[in-house]
């Protein structure tokens, strides 16, 4: 499984991505931002992609909506620590295959989320 986890808090960025090398023995690449996300979604194809909204350059959920007109059906978890209500529409708009999590999560929030986008039609 090769998971992209993206978050500028690298503590997140850190918990993330041990949870799913430890759960899913995954091979995880990491970005500390928008830009970094948006070159390594370029450059390989992605089991899962698991982001913040807000990072520094493109938000999380610019460069999904991006990978989305560009054709990119990849499973998306959205993470955030804001609590705007037009969030949920804006994740919903991504497709079935998108979930939006609110930090904190608990760890079973976050492999319910998982397995919600790997499982959607």
């Amino acid at each position: 499984m090769r998971v992209l986890v993206a978050d500028d808090d690298p503590e997140m960025l850190e918990l993330v991505s041990n949870i799913m090398r430890r759960k899913f023995h995954a091979e995880v690449t990491r970005a500390a931002t928008g830009h970094e996300l948006l070159e390594h979604i370029a450059d390989t194809e992605w089991d899962l992609i698991i982001t913040d909204i807000s990072m520094p350059w493109m938000t999380g959920l610019q460069v999904m909506h991006s990978a989305r007109t560009a054709g990119l059906p990849v499973p998306v978890v959205v993470m955030t620590a804001l609590r705007n209500p037009e969030l949920a529409g804006q994740v919903e708009a991504l497709g079935s295959r998108a979930r939006l999590i609110f930090k904190p999560f608990t760890y079973k929030e976050l492999l319910a989320a998982v397995d919600a986008v790997e499982h959607a039609a």
